[in-house]
């Protein structure tokens, strides 16, 4: 049972930071000011990377559908292409603000959260 709850609790964090991701730019920068840095911009995509790493236990115990484990690969892989000091770039408030790659993030995690959503409804049906 306590390892049920702890994937649990993994997962809860690994949801929250795809919140986060999805959140308009003004409530992201409130985050990382709220934190201490709102110039921190890439915390927003280190928190997710730290907590994906849940997502291949989550998969081996059925705690995450197929469209929610492609939405969360589809945001990881957006991040990951955002990543390296040669788009060190994308991770000013500046770009955060306005660029097209981090509209891209917010639009993946909002599919995201749509999956996780609809997984739920499916499961209480059950």
């Amino acid at each position: 049972m306590a390892k049920t709850d702890a994937l649990q609790k993994r997962l809860s964090t690994l949801w929250d930071a795809v919140l986060n991701l999805a959140l308009p730019a003004s409530e992201q920068l409130a985050i990382l000011e709220a934190a201490g840095d709102k110039r921190a911009v890439d915390e927003l995509a280190l928190d997710y990377d730290d907590s994906f790493r849940v997502v291949s236990e989550a998969q081996s115990q059925n705690q995450l559908t197929p469209d929610e484990l492609s939405a969360l690969k589809s945001l990881d892989r957006q991040l990951d292409r955002m990543s390296g000091e040669v788009n060190a770039v994308n991770w000013t408030t500046e770009s955060l603000q306005a660029s097209d790659c981090w509209k891209e993030v917010r639009r993946l995690a909002a599919v995201a959260l749509a999956t996780r959503q609809i997984a739920k409804v499916r499961r209480s049906a059950a």
